[in-house]
């Protein structure tokens, strides 16, 4: 009998010691990090400052309560392998900063890496998880961020795993985000971490926002009380994006369930952005204690010409009769160099001038040789290559590329031309389409009109009207049976951003006029 008990013990201690057990992030994480706006230029005043701005500017009374450090804290280890703090930028320490990140009834978060070094060459935890554990617990950490540079190729779960553990075993409760490594298929975070990084780091502009959330949106069934997936960080109040987008931004990461880390320097918010990232509403759907990750549920054709904005690549190999094959076809034409869609007759585009890279692709008017045009329309010639299969810019050289973390897709863009075959495309005379070699998927126009849903306790609905298109004055019907609510029964409608109730409907409503690039958020709940 006691050998029964001892081994029922030990089974049940093994498997405890091998799963995160922290109890924390029962609804998703709230906080600012340093990265988007500071990069490396982080010192312990510009710390102490963001907490008071925190507290000053209504951000912690509205839920915010990590104050993260990212990469560049670190400079070296000692002779005992401790890690040690740029001692310029950090001359009072790091248990000092925590203590006045805590004395404004905060939390304190850093940065590591899995791998020898940390992204930008600073010292990484690869062998040295439990003695960064257990200092990062002295110091009264609260929040652990661990990225995926330079590691030795041991497989990801593997390495999570080890810091997890060391983490387990410190003492001290630390919230745990993993950033890089995570695919579609993976089945291990929820095990390893309290949230993973699901794309590529976000960057300040339409086009990569709208691809992070839309690839964020194929691993919805992961995410629940105590794991989210993380299409990373806010970039609400950096400039590069409208404050209708900006609202957008906030809506999509909101009904995603997706950690709402603040990304701008919050000493200097304008009021749209401090309104915007406090609006309790949307923050309460959020926070909803069921954890129920919304998702997309519906999309449509946009009611008015030349809507679309975007490029992507779907494996719809047998569209439904709703599915206007048109979307899917394209004409190259070798004179000019454009690649014109044959839904709207618009030019694949490259976003920039410059040859940073990745660069988003977007569909516009052509304008190729127009002087006056951006880039003078050379960001809308291409080199369609026949022998090798690559299609390439003739205004940096960069390949077109199926490129959203992992290489899945949905996004694309350009990039460095590696003969890899994400930037392998069959192009077929025959019916117009463009086929990526990887995993078959087309080239296609996407729709502009989509419905986000996701349930809330109390029997309502989070929902998202998205017009994501070029064109204005848009209108989006969501049926009651597209969110599983009975076709004959009311309904009370909210908008979550105007802070109204707009009446009581049944079996359907009808949005007012929707902007480009903008989203009503509404709740509706069943009427009883």
């Amino acid at each position: 009998m006691m050998i029964g008990l001892l081994l029922i013990y030990i089974l049940w201690f093994t498997h405890i010691s091998h799963q995160l057990n922290n109890g924390l992030g029962r609804t998703p994480q709230m906080g600012w990090n340093s990265w988007n706006h500071f990069h490396c230029s982080i010192n312990e005043t510009t710390v102490r400052q963001t907490a008071d701005a925190i507290v000053a500017t209504g951000l912690a009374a509205a839920g915010y309560q990590y104050v993260n450090m990212d990469d560049c804290w670190q400079r070296s280890r000692d002779a005992q392998g401790t890690i040690q703090p740029d001692p310029i930028a950090f001359p009072n320490g790091i248990a000092a900063l925590a203590d006045y990140v805590h004395s404004r009834q905060l939390k304190f978060g850093l940065y590591s890496d899995r791998g020898y070094k940390t992204c930008a060459g600073r010292p990484g935890s690869l062998g040295y998880e439990t003695k960064d554990a257990n200092t990062y617990a002295s110091w009264g950490v609260d929040y652990l961020k661990l990225d995926s540079c330079n590691t030795d190729g041991t497989p990801t779960e593997v390495e999570y795993s080890k810091m997890r553990d060391a983490l387990n075993a410190s003492g001290r409760a630390i919230f745990y985000s993993l950033c890089g490594g995570v695919t579609v298929n993976d089945a291990w975070p929820p095990n390893v971490g309290n949230s993973w990084r699901t794309t590529n780091d976000i960057q300040d502009n339409w086009f990569s926002m709208i691809n992070n959330i839309d690839f964020n949106n194929r691993l919805v069934e992961k995410a629940g009380p105590g794991g989210w997936n993380d299409p990373d960080m806010l970039e609400i109040g950096n400039g590069g994006m409208t404050d209708t987008e900006y609202r957008t931004h906030f809506s999509l990461w909101s009904i995603s369930k997706a950690p709402l880390i603040v990304g701008c320097d919050v000493t200097k918010m304008s009021a749209t952005t401090v309104s915007t990232l406090t609006n309790r509403e949307v923050i309460a759907v959020n926070q909803d204690p069921l954890g129920i990750q919304g998702k997309k549920i519906a999309f449509f054709s946009a009611q008015l010409p030349n809507a679309s904005s975007g490029v992507q690549v779907t494996n719809n190999t047998s569209p439904s009769s709703s599915f206007d094959l048109r979307r899917r076809q394209w004409i190259y034409n070798p004179q000019d160099g454009s690649i014109r869609s044959v839904y709207n007759g618009q030019c694949l585009s490259i976003f920039r001038c410059n040859g940073g890279q990745p660069a988003h692709l977007f569909l516009d008017n052509c304008q190729i040789g127009d002087p006056h045009a951006q880039c003078q329309g050379k960001n809308q010639q291409w080199i369609v290559n026949t022998s090798n299969q690559t299609i390439a810019s003739q205004m940096n050289g960069l390949c077109l590329t199926v490129d959203a973390y992992g290489n899945d897709g949905p996004a694309v863009n350009t990039f460095v031309c590696n003969q890899q075959e994400t930037q392998i495309w069959i192009w077929n005379i025959t019916d117009r389409t463009l086929r990526s070699k990887h995993q078959n998927e087309y080239l296609v126009t996407p729709l502009e009109l989509e419905i986000w849903a996701g349930a809330l306790q109390g029997n309502s609905e989070a929902v998202i009207l998205l017009n994501r298109g070029e064109n204005d004055n848009e209108q989006i019907t969501v049926n009651w049976t597209d969110i599983g609510f009975p076709l004959n029964q009311p309904a009370t409608v909210r908008d979550l951003w105007a802070h109204q109730d707009l009446g009581i409907f049944i079996g359907n409503y009808t949005s007012s006029n929707i902007a480009s690039h903008a989203a009503m958020m509404l709740n509706i709940t069943l009427t009883k």
